[in-house]
């Protein structure tokens, strides 16, 4: 089993933007460290592991000592994307800024910012045995195998339909960083009388009316909505703080079950100050 380098930023970032969800302004600094992922808010350092996340409505939410930070799941693909498993994410605000809706802005800032290796490694998990779940009409799951995730969703909106993609790891940047979270027009008012959604517009989401886009530009893939499910699903196993060697597939989950899958291979395959290798 290939090992991975322990990796962080060579210098800090500075981002700010509005959030999707609360529709607040926030600043963010994303800063080099050498203890894992975490998030900083009010003094408070909440790491980003699973047992952390406190709310999974639509987003990934994670908290700690009555402080929370809403909407990681982005700029945690991105972390993902660029392989980088130390930092410090100081954040004034309720959550991370949404930006245009995908992980490339997060992408193309942390990458001009670059990266460098730290002492130590990290073991990826390869999963042996099979773990399956599923809530409703929805599941997932994850095998043996070389890394791979295979997404399906389902959506009665023609202009979305049935879509299906496969994805191995190879160009994060250009494949799936830069698709943008998506919605469905209907939703919208739903979604704003439970205080969701509140930031959210054209300049940073996708919205869907059945048949057609909203979008003056349209998708930026044909498969857009596929993709963003894979920059969603990557970024919220990142949680873990580790690759994952295996075969993981999907079919229309949602943060709640990405989160799901990553507390069972934590239980599965982690003791106590360290993987199973």
């Amino acid at each position: 089993m290939t090992t991975m380098v322990r990796r962080t930023l060579s210098k800090e970032v500075h981002i700010e933007g509005i959030g999707l969800h609360r529709g607040g302004r926030a600043l963010v600094r994303i800063c080099p460290g050498n203890q894992g992922i975490v998030f900083v808010k009010k003094g408070v350092r909440v790491p980003a592991t699973p047992e952390n996340v406190v709310d999974t409505r639509l987003s990934t939410t994670i908290g700690l000592g009555g402080v929370s930070v809403s909407t990681i799941e982005h700029l945690m693909s991105c972390l993902w994307g660029l392989k980088i498993t130390d930092c410090e994410v100081v954040i004034e605000g309720e959550e991370i800024p949404v930006l245009d809706g995908s992980a490339w802005p997060f992408f193309t800032r942390l990458q001009d910012a670059g990266t460098m290796d730290l002492s130590g490694e990290v073991t990826p998990v390869r999963i042996r045995d099979a773990i399956h779940l599923e809530e409703g009409g929805s599941s997932i799951e994850a095998g043996p195998g070389p890394f791979r995730i295979t997404y399906e969703i389902d959506f009665p909106s023609r202009a979305i339909g049935r879509q299906r993609l496969s994805f191995g790891g190879a160009d994060y940047g250009e494949e799936i960083s830069k698709a943008r979270t998506f919605g469905m027009l209907r939703d919208v008012e739903k979604m704003r009388s439970a205080g969701l959604a509140l930031g959210g517009s054209l300049e940073n989401a996708v919205v869907v009316d059945d048949e057609k886009v909203i979008n003056p530009e349209g998708f930026r893939f044909p498969d857009e909505c596929i993709r963003h499910k894979i920059l969603d699903l990557l970024g919220d196993l990142w949680t873990l703080g580790v690759p994952i060697e295996g075969d993981i597939r999907a079919y229309k989950a949602s943060h709640r079950l990405h989160i799901a899958l990553a507390h069972e291979i934590r239980k599965a395959y982690f003791l106590e100050g360290g993987n199973r290798s």
